[in-house]
């Protein structure tokens, strides 16, 4: 799933996957920053691994940190990450979008709540996070998904953060998979709906 490096700043293990019209100079490529959950393989549930098995043609740059022993995502300096990814790599800076499952749900809420003027868009999936501080990523389209039969994290959890952020005249919307538990982001990852609407989101305010 890509090349192997570790961050300087950070000094967290990431893995980066360039997609095929990946250019040094010009118009930078698109990029997914991708949680892992708590199985903590940044491999198993790639998003590129599971559009690849759907036939989805994939037009995006990948980073995949390894959030290993010491590590936790709620406190991970994604600043730092992705100045220095962005610095090292052609990337537009007006397409960076962020998606996680699980523990990496939290992740994402977390980084757009404390990272807001990195990303375009964000997908947490099966994930929850704080409300009180949810409003700084008005500016960052969502959308979350959810089993509202969730056993691990509740489903509460999205509904709220939705609900909070639609209040700010966020660009927010949940689905909900009705009836399903925690395991649904196989077939969130492969679903050509989720490509092309992180396709269309630009982050067009200035910060």
């Amino acid at each position: 799933m890509g090349e192997s490096r570790t961050s300087e700043s950070t000094n967290v293990e990431y893995l980066i996957s360039l997609p095929k019209d990946y250019k040094t100079d010009g118009q930078g490529s698109p990029m997914i920053l991708f949680l892992h959950g708590g199985d903590r393989s940044n491999t198993k549930h790639h998003p590129k691994k599971y559009a690849a098995e759907a036939g989805i043609v994939f037009g995006f740059m990948v980073v995949a940190p390894k959030c290993a022993s010491g590590c936790n995502w709620s406190t991970l300096n994604f600043d730092a990450l992705l100045t220095e990814v962005t610095s090292e790599f052609n990337v537009d800076k007006t397409r960076i979008y962020i998606t996680g499952y699980s523990y990496g749900g939290y992740g994402t809420w977390s980084a757009i709540s404390k990272y807001p003027q990195w990303f375009a868009a964000a997908v947490p999936i099966a994930g929850g996070g704080n409300t009180d501080i949810v409003c700084n990523a008005k500016n960052v389209a969502v959308w979350a998904f959810h089993g509202d039969k969730d056993s691990v994290t509740s489903y509460t959890q999205s509904k709220k953060l939705i609900g909070k952020l639609q209040a700010c005249e966020a660009k927010a919307k949940l689905e909900t998979f009705e009836g399903a538990d925690h395991w649904i982001w196989p077939s969130i990852y492969k679903d050509q709906r989720l490509y092309d609407w992180l396709s269309k989101q630009t982050k067009t305010q200035s910060h």
